[in-house]
């Protein structure tokens, strides 16, 4: 089955493209099961850094022999996961009796990774639905943070996805080793140097766009999913140009014998100075 056949996260099937890991894999269903707080502690205990580092540094005091310390670390370990503030599934064995069913709420749990995710009746919850395409992986991980924030939001908000693109850019520029006190600067110190006029206008188009979308301006996106999408083939695009192709090609160009990448730059050294070079 090819990626574009693997079906699509659905309340309705128990195997799709898991919406943490991406494999298509089996998911087991789960009810959500209520049970109320006691009297005593009303709210959910909302365990902090310092807390969990105190237990951990009490526990880990104890006697390596000493059970309780194994428990402790245990409880401390539990509550750091807590801190992630992610769901998870809780496999420490303990049984409710007659507890109260969250209707309409409901936890698939992926066979491959293990992550759960949460859906209110049909609709997925958690984690965030990514939209847009993914991101070139030569993309530096500072500007693939930016770019995978853009696609967490873009269904919330396309112009606020549209502006952490436009920054996601403007990072590349420096990158690049562009010179300018602005994007735009930087945008024309690359064309000085010779940017193709393709990748220039990718450039100001990511740029004005996401401009105008956090600023009053003639471009409204703030409801177009459409546009604030194209907007994410262009910074691929602008990486596939001014970072991947480069790099294949230094790859390869490296396999080339020393002493005969040594000729090729006596060659280009002759053509620059407007003579001819003695290489067939």
């Amino acid at each position: 089955m090819s990626q574009s056949q693997v079906p699509a996260p659905s309340a309705a099937l128990t195997s799709f493209a898991c919406p943490t890991c991406g494999a298509h894999a089996t998911q087991h269903w789960f009810r959500t099961l209520l049970i109320r707080f006691g009297s005593e502690s009303p709210t959910p205990s909302l365990w902090t850094v310092p807390q969990v580092e105190k237990l951990e540094a009490k526990a880990s005091a104890r006697r390596e022999d000493d059970k309780e310390r194994g428990g402790m670390l245990a409880v401390a370990a539990h509550f750091r996961r807590l801190l992630l503030g992610e769901p998870f599934i809780d496999k420490s064995g303990e049984t409710a009796y007659n507890p109260n069913t969250l209707e309409n709420v409901f936890i698939s749990n992926c066979y491959t990774c293990g992550k759960p995710a949460i859906w209110l009746h049909d609709r997925l919850l958690y984690p965030p639905v990514m939209t847009g395409p993914s991101p070139n992986p030569d993309l530096s991980e500072d500007v693939q943070r930016d770019y995978e924030e853009a696609r967490r939001i873009l269904e919330l908000s396309p112009r606020g996805a549209a502006a952490l693109l436009r920054l996601a850019i403007e990072k590349i520029c420096i990158e690049l080793r562009a010179e300018g006190k602005d994007i735009n600067q930087r945008i024309a110190f690359l064309v000085s140097k010779g940017l193709p006029v393709e990748v220039q206008q990718a450039l100001d188009a990511v740029r004005v766009i996401g401009n105008e979308a956090v600023h009053p301006g003639q471009v409204d996106i703030r409801d177009d999913r459409e546009t604030a999408t194209k907007l994410f083939g262009l910074v691929n695009y602008i990486a596939n140009d001014r970072i991947t192709r480069p790099k294949q090609i230094a790859e390869v160009y490296g396999m080339i014998p020393e002493e005969k990448r040594k000729a090729i730059d006596d060659r280009n050294a002759k053509a620059t100075n407007g003579t001819s070079s003695d290489l067939p």
